[in-house]
């Protein structure tokens, strides 16, 4: 009889699968990584990938659903122990800063999980609700800024939270064309001085 792989053991080899996968999505693009190249970086067997994910679309669903999680309970950890919501607000956009590959290859993933959702309903769902849930938390900021009366009164908080995704979003598509991490950091600085000058 096999022996029996304690919970925390599992969920090790889980991660380190979804860690491959993200290496080999944003090296070669979502359609041509194959199961056989995650299988491959993770040095599991093929056996072990089916034991975790039923197919290469499952990981890359769960690959973004993973991320959103770990990402979401950092910054909601960081977003509580700051009192301000200026200070929230830079907070949010530094944290693209310093600009790594870690960083880049989170990027390239997501904007291939953007782009095939349009053809996935499901994807497409996963991606609908990560984005509401992150322009909801966003949208929060910006009333918790309102109400301490640290933004401008009259501010439209729906439009200001579709801008600042806008611009962030937009920013890292043109710096994973560029690749210049001095125009990307500069970028950076300048979108924290023009939203901060447009809430206040």
């Amino acid at each position: 009889m096999a022996p029996k792989i304690s919970e925390e053991a599992k969920e090790e080899k889980r991660v380190a699968l979804l860690n491959s996968a993200l290496e080999c999505f944003s090296k070669k693009g979502y359609y041509a990584t194959s199961v056989d190249d995650v299988v491959t970086y993770s040095k599991l067997s093929k056996g072990s990938f089916y034991n975790y994910f039923k197919s290469k679309e499952e990981i890359f669903i769960n690959l973004m659903q993973y991320q959103t999680e770990k990402s979401q309970e950092a910054l909601s950890k960081k977003l509580n122990e700051i009192p301000s919501p200026t200070e929230k607000i830079k907070y949010m956009i530094n944290l693209d800063l310093p600009m790594n590959l870690y960083k880049k290859k989170l990027m390239r993933v997501h904007l291939e999980f953007w782009m095939y959702s349009a053809d996935n309903p499901e994807i497409k769902e996963v991606m609908v609700n990560r984005f509401n849930h992150i322009i909801e938390n966003t949208k929060a900021i910006l009333k918790e800024g309102k109400d301490k009366r640290e933004f401008r009164e009259d501010l439209d908080i729906d439009n200001a939270a579709s801008m600042f995704w806008g611009l962030h979003d937009g920013i890292w598509i043109h710096t994973l064309v560029l690749d210049d991490k001095e125009i990307f950091e500069a970028k950076i600085k300048e979108f924290e001085t023009t939203f901060l000058r447009y809430i206040k």
